[in-house]
């Protein structure tokens, strides 16, 4: 039937940049200084463009976080890579970096763990119409800088969309678990 009657609250997000994090995110072994001032002025920039939101069903039933960057930042991650590749990889690492610490910051049992991205019910897909954002069949918002994830946090691979494509599945060598 689906979680009816959900709500959709707007909330604040408090990430901290963590150096260690992007570089494991981005691969980088070392990062120069001109790059690092860079990285922090627009990790300052898009902290203010990080949307958050629980969605929470009227029924007590678990509910849902949405954290996303904007079209905005998105265009300025693409504008970068259009003038000069080392930077748009540096913004495009920058911009998974804010996302996933923004969504820790809600939910601190996500750090270093998996963020399962659930089945969204009927409601959730209206929550994400009502915030101009589009769920397609093939488990991506139209965002590219999202996390979508259970709330409270529940743990991995059984309640996960992407369960038998991803590369940290746990199930995928034993059989999804129905």
């Amino acid at each position: 039937m689906g979680k009816e009657n959900m709500s959709l609250e707007k909330i604040e997000t408090q990430p901290e940049f963590d150096m260690e994090y992007y570089m494991e995110i981005s691969g980088l072994m070392r990062l120069e200084r001109e790059l690092t001032e860079l990285l922090e002025h627009y990790w300052d920039k898009w902290q203010g463009q990080v949307q958050a939101y629980k969605m929470e069903p009227s029924d007590g039933e678990d509910g849902f976080l949405l954290v996303y960057l904007d079209a905005q930042t998105e265009n300025e991650v693409q504008q970068a890579f259009e003038k000069n590749s080392h930077h748009g990889f540096a913004f495009h690492h920058l911009a998974i970096t804010l996302v996933m610490c923004a969504a820790q910051s809600v939910m601190p049992e996500l750090i270093g763990g998996c963020m399962p991205l659930p089945t969204p019910t009927r409601e959730v897909k209206k929550k994400f119409k009502k915030l101009d954002l589009e769920w397609d069949d093939k488990g991506c918002l139209n965002r590219i800088y999202a996390v979508f994830t259970g709330y409270p946090y529940k743990g991995g691979c059984e309640d996960c969309y992407s369960c038998d494509t991803c590369p940290s599945s746990q199930l995928r060598e034993i059989g999804r678990i129905d």
